[in-house]
């Protein structure tokens, strides 16, 4: 039996254990996916030396840390920074290297680009963590100008504004918000984004990562205001499907 698993912090939100359960059920693959719940990302070793994994999923708050752990990144993981899927390799039985990708990216890439239009030319992204790097790499892509919502913005930063910041102007002039952030995230439902949700109208899109509750408080308000509203649910699934493959290649290149 193959083993694969969740890497993060606290994991009782965890969609992909459920998911990856659910799919080795029923295409009958003799499969086990866990949760590892790590109080300090270098500890991550450790899990492949003590048993044999066939490839690990990464979440908050370790997809940026994670990466001095690693011997080698895929070209996208190593430009933003942010890695989500390790493909192990072995030799004998033992780890010889692990090498980190991203497909965050893909997911959200698949999520947006239905929904995005003309009009989204500015994107205001909430937060700053490993997430969030993807998401404004798929932004810019579409070539949309990305600006950013930190706990601790530098000097040296000029995209990137404090939360006190965020006003009635700021809002209205980016027709695109996501939030990257765990707030309101299972099981801190009633954590609130304070944000000028009046300056929301209907043409903006709204996007929560947070897939734990379907409807966030921050998608409820924007709603109230006639925004577009999506959450993370079929970004994890598009990601998820995107890091079985990665783990079931006969082609990875360290």
């Amino acid at each position: 039996m193959r083993n694969f698993g969740l890497v993060g912090n606290k994991l009782s939100h965890s969609f992909s254990k459920n998911f990856f359960t659910n799919k080795f059920m029923t295409e009958n693959i003799s499969a086990q996916y866990n949760n590892f719940e790590l109080s300090d990302i270098n500890q991550i070793r450790n899990l492949f030396e003590s048993k044999i994994i066939s490839g690990l999923n990464v979440t908050v708050p370790y997809k940026k840390t994670v990466i001095k752990y690693l011997d080698s990144l895929d070209p996208l993981s190593k430009k933003i920074s942010a890695v989500n899927t390790i493909y192990p390799t072995y030799e004998n039985g033992e780890l010889t290297h692990l090498k980190g990708f991203n497909t965050d990216l893909y997911g959200f890439k698949q999520l947006v680009k239905p929904y995005l239009k003309s009009h989204h030319e500015r994107a205001l992204v909430l937060g700053t963590g490993g997430a969030s790097a993807a998401v404004a790499y798929v932004l810019r892509e579409y070539n949309i100008d990305v600006n950013f919502i930190s706990r601790s913005p530098k000097l040296d930063q000029g995209n990137v504004f404090s939360w006190d910041t965020i006003n009635d102007y700021m809002i209205s002039n980016h027709l695109l918000i996501i939030n990257t952030t765990p707030l309101g995230m299972f099981p801190n439902n009633d954590q609130l984004i304070n944000i000028p949700y009046q300056a929301i109208n209907k043409n903006h899109l709204v996007i929560d990562l947070i897939y734990n509750p379907i409807k966030t408080i921050f998608l409820k308000n924007a709603q109230k205001n006639n925004a577009q509203i999506l959450n993370g649910h079929q970004m994890l699934i598009h990601q998820a499907i995107k890091a079985w493959n990665i783990w079931n290649s006969s082609t990875i290149i360290k």
